[in-house]
């Protein structure tokens, strides 16, 4: 895999049943056959075929799964890993594919709730050593067992998708960090840096990783991409995630990119990924 030779720090992979039609009009797909591959067994299957770089989804709608089943699932994926998935995690925001299958859909409010519920049944799996009960309102578990734990300690790190006050909220609690909307202008960016640095006042580091569409918002050209991330590193983003997801890039051309991306970036900022 291309990013995992160049030195990449980390693969993302969205969550979803399928996406707006929208998405597969711009990437060149079929809006009537709109193809989504699961997320958790695509990660399981990539992490067999690469060594050292980090994997997870961008993100996981909690409220979309069974909290418990999630824990085992995500907790296999970093077995398999050797200890290398990141935790993306969110509240869900595309109501028609939640709709279409099922999934209850309520208010923000309420979806970040239920979010919130999943993710400590999750964690207390993970972490207690003894047999698990959890009474909430959303979800339960009853002296359940849970082994073997994930390798990462004390849990995978847990990043938010979004940038809500209550999503900001929730990773100066739990988080590594937060995953951005693709192609966020600079003074939404410093808003959003400004809001994390005092929800986490006292808690420790977050980190901030704005994403970019490729080529239309970062950019063709070495200079382009030095401009552009030179901008939000110095507005206080800590990793750029580049984002192919949004536009119809050939293979061979992505994995060019990388290699030039990795050439001339990485030198001056080796721990963008």
């Amino acid at each position: 895999m291309a990013a995992d030779e160049l030195g990449f720090d980390s693969v993302w992979i969205g969550d979803h049943f399928f996406l707006p039609r929208e998405f597969y009009e711009k990437t060149g797909g079929n809006p009537d056959k709109p193809d989504k591959l699961d997320a958790w067994t695509l990660l399981s299957a990539l992490a067999t075929q690469t060594r050292r770089i980090r994997l997870g989804p961008r993100v996981s709608p909690l409220p979309f799964y069974e909290p418990a089943r999630l824990a085992k699932i995500v907790a296999t994926v970093d077995i398999v890993s050797d200890g290398r998935i990141n935790f993306g995690v969110g509240a869900g925001w595309f109501k028609d594919e939640a709709l279409s299958y099922g999934v209850y859909w309520g208010s923000h409010r309420e979806r970040i709730s239920r979010m919130l519920e999943a993710l400590e049944i999750i964690l207390k799996l993970w972490i207690e050593e003894g047999r698990v009960t959890y009474r909430g309102r959303y979800y339960k578990v009853v002296d359940a067992p849970f082994w073997p734990k994930p390798i990462q300690k004390p849990h995978p790190p847990i990043w938010f998708g979004g940038s809500s006050d209550a999503i900001i909220e929730a990773a100066a609690k739990y988080g590594e960090g937060l995953l951005l909307t693709s192609n966020l202008p600079l003074k939404d960016f410093e808003i959003i840096v400004s809001k994390v640095s005092e929800a986490a006042r006292g808690k420790g580091k977050l980190s901030l990783a704005p994403s970019f569409t490729y080529p239309d918002v970062l950019g063709e050209t070495p200079s382009q991409w030095l401009s552009k991330i030179g901008d939000y590193i110095e507005a206080g983003a800590d990793y750029i995630v580049i984002d192919f997801s949004m536009t119809n890039v050939p293979p061979d051309r992505a994995v060019s990119m990388l290699k030039e991306f990795s050439k001339t970036v990485f030198p001056k900022y080796r721990y963008i990924g």
